[in-house]
């Protein structure tokens, strides 16, 4: 997952990057980090990402490349 994309993720649920990370429970600067693409997202960060959303497709990230709207992923969104 590029961090433009865990960037469109944030703003998809209308967050700032701190609400995002305590949403996640990450910390702040992993979510700065990776937006800004100084640092590659982790596997289980990606999981984090895909649990709290209910992927509708396992393989979001991969399809993505697709240029569906973010929301065509979900199934529902967790709050």
């Amino acid at each position: 997952m590029k961090g433009n994309l865990l960037k469109e993720i944030r703003q998809y649920k209308d967050m700032t990057q701190e609400q995002f990370a305590d949403w996640l429970g990450v910390s702040l600067s992993s979510v700065a980090l990776v937006e800004s693409g100084h640092r590659g997202i982790s596997d289980n960060l990606e999981n984090k990402i895909t649990h709290k959303f209910d992927v509708a497709d396992p393989n979001f990230i991969e399809y993505k490349k697709r240029k569906k709207k973010t929301g065509d992923y979900f199934l529902r969104q967790n709050n």
